[in-house]
């Protein structure tokens, strides 16, 4: 066996798995940092051979990788695979400390009733006989009588595949705490039946079947606690940047903030044959770039489709031979798209700008924009990497 151990190795996935079995290694598996391969019909000398070879395509590609090899028994994530014996067992580092979610705690009562048997299923996954699953489990049966659990972890033989039929469920996410006594998923499930029986003809779509619910879990306190102190980190890295970087200070359209990111504004264009039009938009870098964008649009014809307010301006430009004045201004700040939260609060707070406007009927965004697709997604997509970083290895 060998196993890579690389700090960025999963940010080319598609790319380095297809390298590494052109490289003549099969059955290859790889999880974030960590990766491991089966080596078949090679000498110590070759396989050391290969090794440096790897090593090498990685350093031109920009990353350092740790390759062991000629392995009989090695630990993968919490896995041990051992060749000698061909079996394989549960793993865990001599310093990690066990914990699960206690039975007291704020938690929907079906993730608390579900833990040990989703354990049990886990333990015997990755134990090859029943034998070893009795050998590994008593530590975590502890943890979990520690936790306020009492039942016991059983064994489970692997069930075979089921070929389950694919159906569109809409799922229905409301957060649980136990302070709440309505029973909210009883009442969700009352309000399909009385508003979709049998005999409405949007039944199909909108019935039991079609529609679940299932409780979300709310952040615990640490969560909280860490959110406020980076909201609090942020405020000050903030005021310590540079909001403005024109030349004439007090010609700047945003009154020295034009530097700033991660913004939802408004441009109120006015003419004096209409009234006031307002556009909302948002931008992710700063404000001053994508304003730049704007004006070039304004004045090249074949960005006209651009925008909604593009589009208003050349339509002022061509009937009424009047370019609107437009003054800017940003209504709130949100943090774009997160990798790790997968959630954009900058759309999200677009859009909800746009329902609250009061001015509806003046307003050049379209209701379409409500249901458009986060663009701040592209950048984390693994096909949006330079190519060019990669070495040619056909």
């Amino acid at each position: 066996m060998i196993q890579f151990d690389n700090t960025s190795i999963h940010k080319n996935y598609i790319y380095i798995s297809s390298l590494i079995k052109e490289l003549g290694i099969s059955n290859v598996g790889l999880y974030r940092d960590d990766g491991l391969g089966i080596i078949r019909n090679l000498n110590k000398r070759n396989t050391d051979l290969m090794r440096k070879k790897i090593i090498k395509i990685f350093k031109d590609t920009g990353f350092d990788i740790e390759i062991e090899t000629n392995l009989k028994q090695v630990n993968f994530l919490d896995i041990t695979f051992d060749l000698d014996s061909d079996t394989y067992r549960p793993c865990k580092k001599p310093n990690d400390k066990l914990l699960y979610v206690n039975t007291s705690s704020n938690h929907p009562p079906q993730v608390i009733k579900q833990l040990p048997s989703s354990l049990s299923k886990r333990l015997s996954n990755n134990s090859s006989n029943e034998t070893i699953f009795n050998e590994a489990k008593n530590d975590y049966e502890n943890t979990l009588k520690d936790c306020g659990y009492k039942e016991n972890l059983k064994y489970i033989e692997n069930p075979p595949k089921r070929n389950n039929r694919n159906r569109n469920i809409v799922w229905f996410n409301p957060p649980f705490n136990k302070a709440v006594e309505t029973n909210v998923a009883k009442k969700f499930l009352q309000l399909i039946d009385k508003h979709f029986p049998h005999t409405n003809t949007l039944h199909k779509i909108f019935n039991r079947n079609n529609l679940k619910i299932s409780y979300g879990t709310t952040e615990n306190m640490k969560q909280i606690i860490n959110k406020h102190n980076k909201k609090l980190i942020k405020r000050k890295e903030n005021t310590t940047m540079n909001k403005c970087n024109c030349r004439k200070k007090e010609e700047c359209e945003l009154n020295g903030n034009c530097l700033t990111k991660n913004t939802v504004y408004k441009a109120t264009a006015t003419t004096t044959s209409s009234p006031g039009k307002e556009y909302i938009g948002i931008t992710e870098g700063p404000w001053k770039h994508r304003h730049a964008v704007h004006k070039s649009s304004f004045k090249n014809k074949n960005y006209k489709a651009r925008t909604t307010l593009t589009d208003y301006i050349w339509k002022m430009k061509e009937n009424f031979a009047e370019m609107p004045t437009i003054k800017w201004s940003i209504i709130k700040t949100a943090p774009a798209y997160s990798n790790i939260s997968k959630r954009c609060l900058l759309c999200l707070q677009e859009k909800l700008c746009i329902i609250e406007n009061n001015n509806q009927e003046n307003l050049l965004n379209k209701r379409s924009e409500l249901v458009n697709k986060c663009p701040h997604t592209n950048k984390f997509l693994l096909k949006n990497y330079k190519k060019s970083l990669l070495p040619d290895v056909t």
